[in-house]
This record gives C-alpha cells, structure tokens and sequence, in this order.
C-alpha cells in the first residue's frame, strides 16, 4: 500500500512538472505512465504474495507473471489507439514507417506524449526504491528534513506522526518479563560441567532444573544432581502433550533402556526460583533444547503476563580437534588402563566429536566459545557470558 500511495503522489508531483515544462500532452503521457507503473507494482506485490502457495519463482507460465510483463506493451498500445483516435485512423496508419535506428516512427504522437508515459511508467519504482534507501539509511531523511519549504516541513511532520504511533504501539504493549537460561554444550571431555560447577559458585543465581526418569542409575548422569522419577504412563504422557524440552532412552548399566526427559516448566521454575536456570547438556541435547517451541510454554506458564526467555547458548570446547581427543585419552586411560579398550572408545568418540564441531560452527546457534585449557580463565569468560542473560547487563 505504502508503495501504490508512493507512486500515485509521485505520478501527480510529476505531471504538475510536466505540464508545466512541456505541455499537456507529456502531463498526460506521464500520468498514463505512473497509472501502467502501479498496476505493474500491484501484480508484484500479488505476485510475491503468493510465492510459496502452490507457486515456483520460476513459474513462465504464471498468468499474473505473463501480463505483468507485458505491461509496458500493453501501455504503448493504449498510446498508439489514443492516438489512432485523435488523429483518425487512416491518418495513423499513413504516417506509420520504419527508420533504421528509430524503428517505428508516427506510431504514437506527439512524442512528448511517448517521453511523459515512459518517464511515468518508471516512476512508481523509482518511488519504492527510495523509499527502502531512506529506511536503510536514516541520514537521509535528516538531510531532506533540513531542507527550507514544504519538503522539510512535510518530511517533519511524517516524522513526527511515526513517532507518535511508535510510542502509542509501546505503550499498548505490555511488558515483557525475562526469564534467563544458560544454555552450556561442547565436546565430551572438553570439561564442561566442571565449568558449569564453578560457575553456580561465582553466581549462585544459576541452578539446574529437575529432570524426569522412568528409573535411577548411571545412565541419568547426564541429567545433573536433580532427579524426579516417575512412572512409564506419566512419562509418556508428558511426552505426548510437548510438555517435555528434550526426551531420549539412553541404555543403563544393566541394558535396559531408561526413559529421561526435561519438563520445559522445570527450566522455567529453575529460573524463577533462583532468578537464573543453567542447561549442562552435550551437543544432541543442545540441539533439541535449542529447536523446541519455548513460547508455548512460556504461554502456558504465565497465561495473564508476557514473558520472554533470555537463552545464552556457550559452545565449551578446546583449540582443536587433536586437544579434545587428547584430554579423552588421559581421561579413558585412567579409568580403563587397558590400551586396546582405550582405542575402541577413542574411535566413535573421534567420529561424535568432528560431528559435535561441525554443527557448532555451522549452526550459529551458539552466542559465546570458551576454549577450556585453564579453568579459572575458562571459568571468568563463562562467567561473563552468562550475564547476557540479564536485563541489567
């Protein structure tokens, strides 16, 4: 809309001009021009529209697409059968000739009538095209609002009237209440939790959230020190209403498989309870936490106030690939101290990492990287990202 009203003031500012210049034909001319312009913008926007409803960019046989290209055509007809019919048709069709160089001439008549409709005609876009350069670059309309006469004066009050509206729509809008999540992931090996640790005791705002498993054991270790277990049919239907973050069946000790997840109103009363809620997580589950549907829940949580969440996502890992599989060796060889079972566990471990890396750089799901080589340094820097979670900061 804002588009069609540009090229409508542009057509009349302009054929004020052309009348005035050269005459009444080319200020006709030009205002058939601006009118072939609009309809050519019209189909555009409609075409753009319905891009992606049944529609490919690279339709040729779209009707709309077919007669927006033939618009200018269709203008230079409207211009030669006004001018069959001021002059008589046999007149027209008597002065008609080909000039090498000039291809038709006499077709539409007087000229400044052709000049005026093919000036208007690319008006409108001229119009949108300044219109998104003075939105991308503000100084400009400073420097038109500087100038003396009814231009400045109107670029002020247009101005004027949008910052008006602008606070009325702020002010309309209630609020929003943040509500901050850590969000820590990296490599196996990289330290992450010991990080994660030490950072609950620099800012003990940040707790973790309360897990739900089917059963306890070592394979929920993942799921940090707070642990609600529940049983197989409240699982499943926390798992089939969303309600859960992130939901996976790892294996236990003894084989079996153990449902585990993550209520996303347990991040959300983490959060609130301490004013600050830390996810410690490896790379998949930062991967489903980081895809789930937060403003549900952040709906379904506080039905009669907005709240927003404020998630910082940091990427702990080391400077390469060789360091990271380095710190999992000395790792694996103090627990196993057997090298044959040592290099059975490097191998997928090898394979999981470049996999972990990849979608960490590739992603741009992370705001921060902390390289964990000394901890205290490591720690600080974690410590510092973690305050963007913050209004105050």
């Amino acid at each position: 809309r804002e588009s069609l009203s540009d090229a409508a003031l542009a057509g009349l500012i302009g054929a004020v001009f052309a009348f005035l210049a050269a005459g009444p034909d080319a200020a006709e001319g030009l205002v058939l021009g601006a009118a072939a312009g609009s309809v050519y913008l019209g189909l555009l926007h409609r075409d753009v529209d319905m891009l992606g409803r049944d529609s490919m960019p690279l339709d040729a046989f779209n009707p709309l697409r077919v007669v927006r290209l033939l618009v200018p055509l269709l203008l230079v007809l409207v211009l030669a059968l006004q001018t069959a019919l001021t002059i008589g048709v046999g007149a027209w069709l008597e002065q008609i000739r080909w000039e090498p160089g000039r291809n038709f001439v006499g077709l539409v008549e007087p000229p400044s009538l052709l000049y005026g409709a093919l000036l208007g005609y690319v008006l409108p876009g001229l119009a949108l095209q300044l219109r998104g350069f003075a939105r991308a670059v503000p100084e400009v309309r400073d420097v038109v609002r500087a100038l003396p006469g009814s231009v400045g004066v109107a670029v002020t009050l247009s101005q004027d009237a949008e910052r008006r509206k602008a606070s009325a729509d702020a002010a309309k809008k209630p609020e929003a209440k943040g509500v901050p999540v850590l969000l820590v992931s990296g490599p196996r090996g990289c330290g992450k939790t010991t990080l994660v640790q030490r950072l609950q005791e620099l800012d003990p705002r940040f707790s973790e959230p309360e897990w739900v498993a089917t059963t306890s054991g070592g394979s929920t270790s993942g799921a940090g020190s707070r642990l609600q277990l529940v049983g197989e049919a409240e699982f499943q239907e926390l798992q089939q209403s969303g309600s859960l973050a992130v939901s996976y069946r790892p294996y236990g000790e003894d084989g079996e498989t153990v449902d585990l997840g993550l209520p996303a109103l347990s991040v959300l009363a983490a959060a609130v309870e301490t004013g600050g809620c830390v996810l410690d997580v490896d790379p998949p589950t930062a991967r489903a936490l980081l895809a789930y549907d937060w403003d549900r829940a952040l709906a379904l949580a506080s039905p009669g106030s907005k709240l927003e969440l404020r998630l910082v996502a940091v990427w702990v890992t080391l400077p390469s690939l060789d360091a990271v599989m380095a710190r999992n060796r000395k790792r694996l060889e103090a627990s196993l101290k057997v090298s044959s079972a040592v290099e059975r566990q490097l191998a997928p471990l090898r394979s999981q990492a470049t996999a972990d890396i990849e979608w960490a750089l590739t992603s741009g799901s992370f705001d921060f990287t902390v390289l964990n080589e000394e901890r205290e340094e490591a720690a600080a820097k974690l410590l510092k990202s973690a305050k963007y979670c913050f209004d105050d900061y």
